[in-house]
């Protein structure tokens, strides 16, 4: 049976029943899943607003820092698995009650301990060694919970959606995280101008105002079941190059953010309280052209995932590596740059989850997405060691490596040619 170039780029065919007869949740019904993407994503990236003035009034590191959002990452890796066979054992929305409540008391108690240490002044701080322990156990549990998150939700979407429809309720659970990428980073920054800990403890309990429309979920009354699934390895040649890709990009945005707040203190000179309301209207900048430019996308399906992917990677390195021109270090500029860069990756998510996900077969695809999934635990691990290493050895240093991984990911979608699956109009 032939398939179009419509259906590679997540056209449904012709004579697939609307999303009202194939009972897909409609948006009033996903709205608890959705308020849960958007607070857990908020309360992160508000951390990750303030991380570096935190740092500063620590007197931690930019390494230090890397540990530090780095293990979240390794332990979301370490505890999906788990997530996984929860959900599938006691039920979807049990595990989200979980997941939820566990990150934002995690998070509380690393406020708590923010707040304490501040307290204690500038002369009687704790030992360096007593905050690392601390955040990074707090750090640490709050990965580990989170991780339930999209693994519960992303089950109850696929147990109630039926397979041609699923992409793009995803896709509505993906752009409630967004906007709470967007609006969190200048709201902490905001608050965090006044008190830090204030802006910190009011995203750690975010998260809380959504668990009681749980309430209005139900989970499937199927056992799960008994037949093993499609495996699908990182390593698979049809997907390989997509997920060094994904891993490149994901990486990018990571160093980005962690070592923005660092460069507008050491860089720009800019005061603490200052630097942390620059670090918030910035990655709030990212996000607003990320969402803005995901609504153009979806509405220009004739465009290749390709053709994204090469416009986005070079949108977002010169977004990025404009922050350096050293006349314009500005925090208007910035802010500019990092509006800049929010479009290109806008354009460069969604085609190469397209590019991997077009790469299998029908069967395949929950594999794939697994597969694809581990390149952001990766990322959370390695890249912020590798920029924040290179941060303290020179502060420009971190953009320098994302403008070159990016002109590398251009490179590579010209110096490969994509397998016929997803680039011929009839197969």
């Amino acid at each position: 049976m032939g398939v179009t170039e419509r259906q590679m780029n997540g056209h449904v065919s012709d004579g697939t029943p609307s999303p009202a007869a194939s009972g897909v949740p409609d948006r009033a019904r996903m709205l608890p899943l959705l308020l849960i993407n958007l607070t857990t994503m908020a309360g992160s990236y508000a951390f990750i607003a303030l991380v570096g003035p935190v740092a500063r009034l620590l007197h931690l590191q930019a390494w230090h820092v890397g540990f530090i959002i780095g293990v979240m990452g390794l332990v979301w890796m370490a505890a999906a698995g788990r997530w996984g066979r929860a959900a599938d054992a006691s039920g979807r929305v049990p595990v989200l009650r979980k997941a939820v409540a566990g990150f934002s008391m995690s998070y509380v108690l690393l406020v708590l301990y923010v707040w304490w240490a501040l307290r204690q002044g500038p002369s009687a701080l704790p030992a360096v060694g007593l905050s690392m322990a601390v955040l990074l156990a707090t750090r640490a549990a709050m990965g580990g919970f989170l991780a339930g998150v999209p693994v519960a939700a992303t089950a109850w979407m696929a147990d109630h959606t039926p397979p041609p429809w699923r992409a793009a309720v995803m896709a509505r659970f993906g752009a409630a995280g967004a906007t709470g990428m967007v609006l969190a980073p200048p709201v902490a920054g905001w608050i965090g101008q006044y008190d830090i800990p204030s802006a910190l403890l009011a995203f750690a309990f975010f998260p809380l105002l959504a668990l009681p429309g749980l309430r209005r979920l139900t989970d499937d009354a199927r056992l799960p079941s008994k037949a093993p699934g499609a495996r699908l390895h990182a390593g698979d040649a049809r997907i390989r190059l997509f997920w060094w890709i994904a891993l490149a990009l994901l990486s990018s945005v990571i160093i980005a953010n962690i070592c923005l707040g660092f460069y507008l203190i050491d860089h720009l000179r800019l005061a603490v309280p200052e630097a942390a309301a620059v670090a918030g209207y910035a990655l709030g900048s990212a996000g607003a052209g990320l969402v803005f430019m995901q609504s153009i996308v979806g509405r220009l399906a004739h465009v290749s995932p390709l053709r994204w992917l090469r416009w986005g990677t070079l949108t977002g390195a010169a977004g990025f590596l404009s922050a350096l021109v050293p006349d314009a270090a500005h925090p208007m500029w910035i802010c500019l740059s990092y509006f800049v860069a929010g479009l290109g990756m806008a354009m460069a998510f969604p085609a190469v989850s397209a590019l991997a996900s077009n790469a299998v077969t029908a069967s395949e695809q929950g594999a794939c997405a697994s597969a694809m999934s581990m390149a952001q635990g990766l990322a959370m691990v390695v890249a912020p060691l590798v920029g924040t290493a290179l941060y303290d050895w020179r502060p420009t240093m971190p953009f320098v490596l994302i403008g070159l991984l990016l002109v590398l990911v251009f490179g590579a979608s010209w110096a490969r040619a994509p397998s016929p699956a997803y680039t011929t109009k009839q197969v």
